[in-house]
């Protein structure tokens, strides 16, 4: 490996193939200021390093100087050897829906502790206390951070949900938010039902459907109050019977033993 090869290069996110027959995707810090967007082409990559971070480094060719923000690696027609083959400075999507008065720069968060690759405990200077940021790992995500940042707007104020504090910027374009951060919490289970029941039912009088109401986004708090969590899936302007059907559905959610939509989050929240 070249001394100076990929130098200054953070690896903040990936997405691979298990079987390593779709493209790889990566997305990299450069100098701790610019973001970039690399797709990889099958078996250029150790099978088992694809995802660790020194390996992904070295395995890569240099990354290109100059103003791109997405890139692909293949191989060379002649050489046979990793190229970036294509590199271009594209207008990525971002958020449209943007309500609250407060914009921060995902590049100055210092993250605290990470449950996901897109849901991280991080500390910010306007904040007196940690709080949790959400954002997209990579730009064909946007859609669902789209409707979930639509639906705190409908929510805003009614104590249904943690506080949204503000949205996530890279490089002008709105990638995620900022959330309330909420501490001795648990996820529900069937003895919650009421308290349940009872933020479902606030939910549901503003004529939203949640969408997802597996226990684990049911946050229980100290003192029994519960808030909602993951609005991805909330719709707007339901219908009686869709409002009924999952009021319907939650005791059995309560029950289910599975940890289908645990992100780690609650247990982190409780220490």
């Amino acid at each position: 490996m070249e001394a100076a090869k990929n130098k200054n290069v953070q690896l903040l996110a990936t997405l691979v193939d298990s079987d390593d027959k779709e493209e790889s995707e990566y997305r990299f810090l450069i100098d701790g200021t610019h973001v970039k967007y690399v797709t990889v082409a099958p078996e250029i990559l150790p099978k088992d390093g694809r995802t660790f971070a020194p390996a992904v480094l070295a395995g890569l060719p240099p990354l290109p100087r100059g103003n791109w923000n997405v890139g692909h690696v293949g191989y060379d027609s002649a050489s046979g050897e990793p190229v970036f083959l294509h590199t271009a400075k594209d207008d990525l999507p971002g958020v449209q829906t943007i309500w609250h008065a407060t914009c921060i720069d995902h590049l100055e968060l210092r993250k605290l502790e990470r449950f996901r690759q897109n849901i991280h405990i991080v500390s910010y200077p306007l904040f007196d206390r940690p709080v949790v940021a959400k954002f997209t790992e990579f730009p064909w995500q946007t859609p669902y951070l789209e409707a979930e940042t639509a639906a705190y707007q409908w929510i805003e104020g009614s104590d249904i949900a943690p506080r949204f504090l503000g949205h996530l910027t890279e490089e002008g374009r709105v990638i995620g938010f900022v959330l309330e951060y909420i501490g001795n919490a648990r996820t529900a289970g069937p003895e919650d039902l009421a308290a349940c029941q009872s933020v479902l039912k606030k939910l549901h009088s503003l004529g939203i459907r949640h969408g997802d109401i597996n226990k684990h986004n049911f946050l229980v708090q100290h003192g029994g109050k519960v808030v909602l969590l993951d609005f991805e899936a909330a719709k707007k302007d339901a219908s009686i019977d869709e409002l009924e059907a999952e009021y319907q559905q939650l005791t059995k959610s309560l029950q289910d033993p599975s940890l289908r939509g645990a992100v780690h989050l609650v247990a982190a929240l409780s220490e």
